[in-house]
């Protein structure tokens, strides 16, 4: 059988093609390279928002009695300083006077703006420890840090008017028909920049927040595993809950004033006045009010967040990076 020839020009043809191919290579090439990154990003988002969707839904009653105790000492709260006094004498008064139901008011908006938020907060949180990694990874202690406040501002940034309007549809006797009505009634009354009420301190309260939290939860994490041994799902919920606690006691004066500038009226100046007024009239347990029920959402909330979001990044088959833990 005869050989079948190609002709004399084809294989220079082929090499002078494969260059041109490897330079500028098709349009649906590019888009198909480029696709899978964005395809991370998102599952690391819808990740994020699922794991903070879950936990806050499970600590809502504790997030509603903390919010209570630190706004009661404020007139527009519809309380006395003296209504609230401990977790479970908030917690029975609230389900007598409200009904069980009542532990949960205000979470359909929380959950509307803790999807965004932790979604966002823990999504830039990997890609920043990214961005600001050596070239073998290597993250230290302060690129840690600055990593973490990046990411809690980014993410506050971003859903700041809903957590207004959430603490608003919180106090008992509010007044709002749903938190459409009570966005639509703070701008029409107040303004719009009511929606933005306590941005400043939320900034400064976030950033520390953040970079302690994500930091210390590395930094443990890499402490109890650095010798390769596998994760435990449960040690992780420990980690969680240690991290949190920390990152939230050290920061939680500042979340204090926060809330209070965020009420309606102009009760203070700014936040050195808020800081001055609460030291003068109510002295440093002014700014702890509710620390307690503060600590004992931010235990299971905290960890429930971080360990869904390994778990769910996993699920959805999320690569994961040098800088991960």
């Amino acid at each position: 059988m005869a050989a079948v020839t190609q002709p004399a020009d084809a294989p220079a043809a082929a090499v002078a093609a494969a260059p041109q191919q490897r330079l500028a290579p098709p349009a649906a090439q590019q888009q198909q390279r480029q696709r899978p990154a964005g395809w991370e990003a998102a599952k690391m988002f819808l990740a994020g928002g699922s794991a903070g969707a879950v936990a806050r839904t499970c600590t809502a009653p504790l997030d509603r009695i903390k919010l209570l105790f630190q706004v009661q000492a404020v007139a527009s709260s519809g309380a006395t300083a003296n209504s609230y006094t401990g977790v479970g004498q908030a917690a029975a008064k609230i389900y007598s006077e409200e009904g069980f139901l009542a532990f949960w008011k205000g979470n359909g908006v929380n959950i509307i703006r803790i999807f965004p938020y932790s979604a966002a907060q823990l999504a830039a949180n990997d890609q920043y420890k990214r961005l600001l990694a050596g070239p073998n990874g290597e993250l230290d202690v302060p690129r840690r840090l600055l990593g973490g406040a990046c990411a809690g501002m980014t993410a506050t940034a971003l859903t700041h008017p809903l957590d207004v309007v959430r603490l608003r549809l919180a106090l008992p006797g509010h007044g709002y028909k749903g938190a459409w009505d009570a966005t639509r009634s703070m701008v029409t009354q107040e303004g719009a920049l009511s929606l933005y009420r306590g941005l400043a301190p939320t900034l400064v309260g976030i950033a520390p927040y953040a970079a302690i939290n994500f930091a210390s939860y590395d930094l443990i994490k890499k402490y109890i595993y650095g010798d390769g041994r596998p994760q435990s799902a449960a040690a992780n919920l420990l980690v969680g809950a240690t991290s949190g606690t920390l990152a939230a006691s050290a920061c939680y004066p500042l979340d204090t004033v926060r809330r209070r500038m965020q009420m309606r009226g102009h009760t203070y100046a700014g936040q050195l006045d808020a800081l001055s007024t609460i030291w003068r009239t109510e002295g440093h347990r002014g700014f702890y009010r509710g620390w307690a029920a503060n600590t004992l959402k931010v235990v299971p909330q905290n960890a429930i967040r971080l360990v869904a979001y390994e778990w769910l990044k996993a699920a959805l088959g999320v690569k994961k990076a040098k800088t991960d833990t």
